[in-house]
C-alpha cells in the first residue's frame, strides 16, 4: 500500500512540474511578443510620416515670421506683402551677382521661416514667393536686366539649397511657389537729397503674393 502511495505521489509531482513548465513557456512567448510589440511601436513613433512632419516643424521650429523682420502691404495690391530688409544685407559689389557672406548668413537665418510659411499649414493662403533683383542706374538696360536677373537667381539658389538640407520636407513645395524676376533699374533707392543710392539699389527684395480672398 505505501509503494502504491508513493507512486501516485511521484506521478502527481511530476504531473505538476510539468504543468509548471508549461506555464513558464506561455509566460515567456507572451512577453516576447509584447517586447516585439512595444519595440514596434516605439520605432513607429519615431519614424515621422510625411504629412505630419510638416505640422511640427511649423509649430515647434519656425515661428511663422522671424522676429527681426517686418512685412508692409503693398498701396497698389493689397494682396502683395514686401518684406522689409535690413539695408546692405542682401546688396551686391557693382557688376556681380555673387551673394557676399552677410548675405549668405542672411538667407540661412531666414529662408527656412518663409519656407514653413509657405509651404505649411497656413500655406494654402499663399499664391507666390517672388524674389526681385535690381541694378544701379549706370550700365545699359539690357546688361543690368539680365545682371539683376543672375542675383534674383542667386538668392533662389541659394535658398533651395538651405531648404534641402534643412527642411526636405518643404523643398519641392518652395521650388513650386518661388520665383526669380530681375527689374534692372526699375524702383532705385534714393538717398536724402533724392539722388539714386547706387549701393543700395544693388539689391535683392522679397515679395509674398497671397491667394485673392
Amino acid at each position: 500500500m505505501k509503494s502504491n502511495v508513493e507512486h501516485e505521489t511521484s506521478d502527481g509531482s511530476s504531473l505538476l512540474a510539468g504543468g509548471i513548465a508549461d506555464l513558464m513557456t506561455s509566460l515567456a512567448v507572451i512577453f516576447i511578443l509584447l517586447l516585439a510589440a512595444y519595440i514596434t511601436r516605439v520605432e513607429d513613433g519615431n519614424a515621422k510620416p510625411a504629412g505630419s512632419e510638416s505640422r511640427e516643424t511649423t509649430v515647434r521650429e519656425v515661428p511663422l515670421q522671424p522676429p527681426h523682420l517686418t512685412v508692409e502691404r503693398s498701396s497698389v495690391d493689397p494682396d502683395v506683402l514686401r518684406v522689409v530688409i535690413p539695408t546692405a544685407i542682401l546688396n551686391f559689389e557693382l557688376g556681380k551677382s555673387t551673394l557676399l557672406p552677410p548675405a549668405e548668413a542672411f538667407l540661412a537665418d531666414t529662408i527656412p521661416y518663409y519656407a514653413t510659411m509657405i509651404c505649411g499649414q497656413q500655406g494654402h493662403d499663399v499664391e507666390s514667393f517672388v524674389i526681385e533683383g535690381y541694378t544701379d542706374d549706370q550700365g545699359e538696360d539690357i546688361h543690368n536686366l539680365k545682371l539683376s536677373q543672375d542675383r534674383s537667381f542667386a538668392v533662389l539658389a541659394k535658398g533651395l539649397e538651405i531648404i534641402r538640407a534643412r527642411l526636405p520636407w518643404a523643398y519641392e513645395c518652395f521650388q513650386q511657389k518661388a520665383s526669380a524676376n530681375g527689374r534692372g533699374r526699375q524702383d532705385l533707392m534714393r538717398n536724402a537729397v533724392g539722388q539714386p543710392d547706387r549701393e543700395k539699389s544693388r539689391r535683392v527684395i522679397f515679395k509674398i503674393h497671397l491667394r485673392h480672398t
